[in-house]
């Protein structure tokens, strides 16, 4: 392994916790306490329904566990679940319309967070930032077999949009 990987390696190592942390203390802070796994499924199913197997392959973890989380997230009404149209014997998890909405405002109360955290970078600095996390998420994403996360994002350069 050449050294700047090893390097790059360190770098992760050492700030997806801090991102964690910083989420982790958002989430704590809202009206319901939410964990970051909690946090995940919301997101994972605003794409579309999924039943328990799937969600709990995703998240890796067992299927207990995940039936004990969706339980968390239908009783506070932001998950339901449904039978399949195209297998009755099938159980599928989707996002209601409260969940969408709590989504939203987590996601708005976290870039709040984070651009008030990242709000003294200069806007090189943030394009250089874009650009190594997209790095990130498409090397992450091809080990972790996430294709949901795998495409590339939109890539916006601040000069072009004469913010700097």
């Amino acid at each position: 392994m050449s050294t700047k990987v090893q390097v790059a390696v360190r770098e992760v190592l050492e700030t997806i916790p801090l991102v964690m942390r910083a989420l982790r203390a958002e989430l704590r802070h809202m009206e319901y306490a939410l964990s970051p796994v909690h946090f995940r499924l919301l997101h994972i199913l605003a794409e579309r329904p999924h039943n328990l197997s799937e969600l709990a392959e995703k998240q890796r973890v067992s299927r207990p566990t995940m039936s004990n989380s969706i339980s968390t997230l239908v009783e506070r009404g932001w998950v339901k679940r449904v039978r399949d149209p195209n297998d009755r014997r099938m159980v599928l998890i989707e996002l209601t319309p409260a969940g969408r909405e709590m989504l939203g405002e987590l996601r708005r109360q976290a870039e709040e967070r984070v651009t008030e955290l990242l709000a003294p970078l200069s806007p090189a600095e943030c394009d250089r930032l874009v650009a190594g996390l997209a790095v990130l998420r498409t090397a992450l994403s091809r080990v972790a077999g996430d294709t949901e996360c795998a495409g590339p994002p939109t890539v916006v350069h601040l000069s072009e949009e004469g913010n700097d």
